[in-house]
């Protein structure tokens, strides 16, 4: 039944790929979606395309090894990007008009090398990330079929290459926004379930206190013992506001979050797009974290500990909660991935394809060649991921962190300086993606340690703003770069009506409900109890 269930949503997603695709007749409704989406639509990809395998299996499998309030303290931090995010550079993003984000920094700063540059980071970064969300999909198919982690990798390679090939951002925009409903319908009501069956909030932070090998799992700094391996508590918490800061940063201007801003019906849709993702992601993660943990009561041996809720999905919730656990594990992934092989397709075509015929011919104004682009872009994602290891949470981690140091500071000089010119916003954007890609790699994967308050994004950072500092030196900003960036700062006009402006602000009045909603649910659900079993014990 759980195979059938995930083949069957593969069939949904498609059918919706198809459909909407046929609607699809220029290069604006297959890159931004006739710059027309609704508040829902750009909620719902939002969250899609961030909550990905990386959440529900290698998060969700670091909250299981004994991190769930570390995990919470990191998100807490993380979900400011959204609102952060939109007022700081998203609705300037839209008002540029691009069709991608690395157009828009090539017509910030007058250069097409720029231009391809940002294109080559989304290809390499974003390539590395969607390798492991296609990893996490992939492993759940495996499991749960049978079939070979190879003959699964080409199902759900298939899947989402079709919808994403035929239909561009209208059908990623759709089936994202249906993915979203299912995963947070899965996460909620299969982790309620599971620490209802270990007896309560209270009987499972008593059991959870007691799991052998897992000591100080329930606590604020998460586990201690031999098989801690994030250090002490003060590490523990420099890293989680650390890592917090630097997702907050990937939530603001990395390319998967704010390209959606491009495809807003108007500015308030963007804004209100970021309240209602910020609400929905921080709800979602308390449900996920302690949820996670709390699979610890009934199985504290699963391995490898990102397939920790499928095992639970498939030994403790009913069958048919099992079902809806399954697929809503499988959307992540398959939302992430199909809004991570757009932006690539879109980049190979758009931004970089011109700039290798050297002034020729622009190829992407034909749809039919971004479509090609797209195609052979996902032929070259399916080869990295069929001879890679699987390592979802490092190399998800991994590539999106590199965003945060080349993208980051640049993209907020774009907005706020009058002084970067085109070559320091080159040098920043490169010496940033070189820094955190060799720093980030050797601590990732050749063992390299380095104390936290030197984390390789902090690194990256200080290296993207020296190489902005030096590609200044002995230059100026060109006047129609400067006219360009001024043409960005006013509110346009039809934003401006006090009617959409009071509905914004209720959006973001809920938002501080809901925020304080989860944190009486926190209370309710881990403090209280939490203080309990202190007591008793």
């Amino acid at each position: 039944m759980f195979a059938a269930a995930v083949v069957g949503s593969f069939l949904v997603y498609l059918l919706i790929g198809l459909a909407v695709g046929r609607k699809v007749r220029s290069r604006a409704d297959y890159y931004v979606a006739g710059r027309n989406a609704p508040t829902i639509l750009i909620t719902g990809s939002l969250v899609a395309s961030f909550l990905s395998t990386v959440s529900f299996m290698g998060e969700l499998g670091f909250s299981y090894d004994g991190y769930p309030v570390v995990l919470l303290i990191l998100v807490a931090v993380n979900v400011s990007g959204y609102v952060l995010g939109v007022l700081v550079f998203g609705r300037y993003l839209r008002r540029s008009e691009a069709l991608t984000v690395p157009e828009f920094f090539g017509r910030r700063f007058g250069s097409p090398a720029l231009q391809a540059v940002a294109g080559v980071t989304v290809v390499l970064g974003i390539g590395a990330y969607l390798v492991a969300v296609t990893q996490g999909v992939s492993l759940v198919l495996s499991d749960l079929t049978g079939l070979g982690f190879r003959a699964a990798l080409l199902l759900v390679w298939a899947g989402y290459t079709a919808f994403t090939f035929f239909s561009g951002s209208p059908g990623v925009l759709v089936t994202d926004t249906v993915m979203f409903f299912v995963f947070l319908f899965a996460g909620v009501l299969g982790m309620s379930y599971l620490v209802g069956a270990a007896g309560g909030p209270a009987a499972t932070v008593s059991a959870l206190a007691g799991v052998e090998g897992k000591p100080d799992i329930v606590s604020w700094h998460g586990l201690s013992g031999p098989n801690a391996y994030m250090g002490s508590p003060t590490e523990v918490l420099v890293w989680a506001l650390v890592l917090g800061a630097v997702w907050a940063t990937i939530v603001a201007i990395s390319p998967w979050q704010s390209s959606r801003y491009l495809m807003a019906k108007n500015e308030h849709v963007c804004l209100r797009s970021g309240f209602l993702a910020m609400g929905a992601v921080l709800f979602l993660y308390v449900f996920l974290a302690l949820g996670g943990a709390a699979i610890n009561v009934f199985n504290p041996n699963v391995s490898p500990s990102e397939l920790a809720f499928v095992w639970a999905a498939q030994n403790v919730l009913p069958t048919g909660l099992g079902v809806l656990v399954v697929t809503g594990i499988v959307a992540a992934g398959l939302s992430s991935a199909s809004t991570f092989l757009s932006l690539i397709g879109f980049s190979a075509a758009h931004d970089i394809a011109p700039v290798l015929r050297r002034g020729g011919a622009d190829p992407s104004t034909s749809l039919g060649f971004s479509r090609l682009v797209m195609l052979l872009a996902g032929l070259v994602v399916l080869g990295a991921t069929y001879v890679a290891p699987p390592a979802v949470l490092a190399i998800g981690y991994f590539a999106a962190t590199l965003f945060a140091a080349s993208w980051g500071p640049v993209a907020l000089l774009s907005i706020y300086s009058e002084r970067i010119t085109a070559r320091g916003a080159l040098f920043g954007m490169v010496s940033g993606f070189v820094a955190v890609s060799v720093l980030q790699g050797l601590t990732e994967f050749a063992g390299l340690s380095l104390p936290v308050w030197a984390h390789p994004v902090i690194l990256g950072v200080l290296a993207s703003l020296l190489g902005v500092l030096l590609g200044n030196l002995g230059a100026r900003p060109e006047p129609a770069q400067l006219e360009f960036r001024r043409s960005l700062l006013p509110v346009p006009r039809g934003d401006l009506g006090p009617d959409r402006l009071k509905t914004t602000l209720r959006f973001g009045f809920s938002t501080a409900v809901l925020s304080v909603a989860v944190i009486v649910l926190l209370l309710v659900v881990y403090f209280v109890p939490f203080t309990q079993t202190l007591a008793a014990g």
